[in-house]
């Protein structure tokens, strides 16, 4: 089952109300699908200019770009929805780490939401991406984030981006062949510390991954944060990274009439502590996540 085909079974789109963001070129819920909106943090004009000519992105050209629907700058998706009202469900797509506060984000998703609404995650498994020589990030990170409301990358999230981002060839690692990850060019900590110094002398931006989870640590830490009451969502599905690929994917739903404690009790549990990450071709073994009662 690929990305698109796990995110339809888990949001089934027809007959629903939903929001992708970050879709670029790439959409996982298509116009035919149902009624789907697109947001992203510029308009597709402004996409296509940011993203001329980068390969790494994908678009070269504005037709390869979906339409925006909802631009996000400067204003939540709730206020980007406006007299549209909440949503049925919202598919994030290698999101939620590049973003400065996750738990922030996670309130405004859940603000856009109808009660029962679903966010649906797909995140990057560091153990399988140039993340790989990163420290995971902590509850405590998320926490720190949460009460200082960031809107963009910290100098250190810039050193550790840029000082250890890594070659990785994720199907070696899965066959327990790759030992060995050399930084790409331009990489290392001479530049981390470069960049991270301009960002904080300028008060600038720039986009790299604020987070970096495994399956075990995601699990873990998003089940922290739900249970100290930091966000209205508990777990309703959960699919730990398959063999030969390097993304995970977390079905949310918004139940805020729960308790945080009994919005808890839906997290999954690891059948062993994580280790810090990943010998080449460790495997990430969840228990399988018990299913938060689903009218669909």
């Amino acid at each position: 089952m690929d990305s698109r085909q796990r995110t339809l079974a888990a949001v089934r789109p027809h007959g629903r109300t939903g929001v992708e963001l970050g879709p670029l070129d790439r959409p996982l819920v298509h116009r035919g699908d149902g009624d789907i909106l697109y947001a992203d943090h510029l308009s597709t004009d402004d996409l296509a200019r940011k993203y001329a000519g980068h390969a790494a992105a994908g678009p070269r050209a504005r037709g390869a770009l979906v339409e925006v629907d909802l631009v996000l700058d400067r204003q939540t998706l709730a206020q980007a929805l406006g007299d549209r009202g909440s949503v049925d469900y919202i598919v994030a797509s290698h999101v939620i780490e590049h973003l400065p506060d996750p738990v922030g984000w996670l309130r405004d998703c859940a603000e856009a939401l109808h009660e029962d609404g679903l966010l649906f995650l797909a995140v990057p498994d560091m153990r399988f991406t140039f993340d790989r020589g990163r420290t995971l990030t902590t509850v405590g990170d998320l926490v720190g984030a949460s009460l200082t409301r960031p809107t963009g990358p910290s100098p250190t999230q810039v050193y550790e981006h840029f000082s250890r981002a890594v070659q990785v060839d994720a199907k070696a690692v899965w066959a327990g062949r790759e030992t060995r990850f050399p930084l790409f060019t331009g990489h290392g900590p001479e530049a981390g510390l470069e960049h991270a110094r301009r960002i904080h002398e300028s008060g600038g931006t720039i986009d790299v991954h604020c987070s970096v989870f495994t399956p075990d640590s995601f699990v873990s830490v998003l089940g922290e944060v739900i249970a100290i009451g930091l966000v209205p969502f508990a777990f309703a599905e959960f699919t730990p990274t398959q063999p030969g690929e390097i993304e995970f994917f977390a079905l949310l739903r918004k139940c805020e009439g729960l308790a945080p404690a009994k919005r808890a009790a839906f997290t999954p549990r690891s059948d062993r502590p994580a280790p810090r990450p990943a010998a080449p071709g460790w495997r990430s073994r969840l228990s399988s996540a018990r299913r938060l009662g689903d009218p669909r």
